[in-house]
């Protein structure tokens, strides 16, 4: 895996990381964990056409590697900071967007100021509702559990899987531990806890706009933590939208559905680039 660069935004340190050449992908993680939610799965999906796409990977304002600036009190300031980012690594080129949970919000708020050089988008179980738990979700329940293996780990390993997951496996909890980092650096302590308002200044879902380039939607059916059924109002504004709810799969549906979280992406990017050739 690459190192990690450092890039100064107005007071934070924003750590990212760029791999490949060709159409710039921005990759924005969710709540309180890091960019490698995404880039372990997608380098493992796109290998084959890793050459015609850039990806980038960063950590947001005081989460991951990242610290936060005094003036980050908000989502407008995160997605002021992202703005600055893309200016700084991106620069005048047209992108495409992924945004997860938390990433998912801020990727719409990011669409209605940047649509025109934003060619394409995937949300992957995108929050609607700032807060914890605040939409319709869905109960925990586990679908698979290979009950000799979890049993074997230790409790402080376990308890964090087993309250998200759905399918409760070896594969799975390797995957969870190698992608889903919820660790705490000193510089961060207290900022998601206490000074971090995840909500924007105005409420984006009610914000008319209509986005008519090749969009993913991808949720979980029995997702805990933003549900799926509050999504369903997205496809009046995305045309051309593929709007999945994936059964056996929770917040963390890229790891548990894998193979069909592989074609869809893939799906998304070849209709992205056919769009781009009309």
């Amino acid at each position: 895996m690459q190192k990690l660069h450092t890039i100064l935004i107005n007071g934070s340190k924003i750590c990212y990381k760029t791999v490949g050449k060709g159409t710039p992908i921005l990759f924005i993680h969710g709540w309180g964990v890091d960019h490698l939610l995404w880039e372990n799965q997608i380098e493992h999906t796109v290998r084959k056409i890793r050459n015609n796409y850039q990806r980038i990977y960063f950590d947001l304002p005081g989460m991951g590697n990242s610290t936060a600036g005094n003036n980050i009190h908000n989502s407008d300031d995160i997605l002021n900071s992202i703005n600055q980012f893309i200016n700084s690594v991106i620069g005048d080129k047209h992108f495409l967007v992924a945004g997860e949970s938390y990433g998912g919000y801020l990727a719409r708020g990011l669409l209605l100021q940047r649509s025109e050089e934003i060619d394409g988008l995937f949300l992957l179980c995108p929050l609607m509702y700032p807060g914890y738990r605040t939409g319709r979700h869905s109960e925990h329940i586990i679908l698979e559990r290979d009950k000799d293996f979890i049993e074997t780990l230790p409790e402080k390993n376990r308890e964090a899987f087993e309250s998200l997951s759905v399918v409760q496996t070896e594969q799975t909890y390797k995957d969870y531990h190698k992608d889903i980092n919820t660790r705490i650096i000193k510089e961060n302590e207290g900022f998601l806890a206490k000074k971090l308002d995840g909500a924007f200044s105005h409420d984006i879902n009610k914000v008319p706009y209509i986005y008519r380039k090749p969009t993913l939607i991808l949720l979980g059916r029995q997702d805990t933590e933003v549900g799926f059924e509050d999504q369903y109002e997205l496809f009046r504004n995305f045309p051309r939208a593929t709007l999945a709810v994936l059964d056996k799969s929770g917040h963390c549906l890229q790891i548990e559905q894998k193979k069909i979280f592989k074609a869809v992406l893939l799906e998304w990017l070849d209709r992205v680039r056919s769009y781009k050739k009309c």
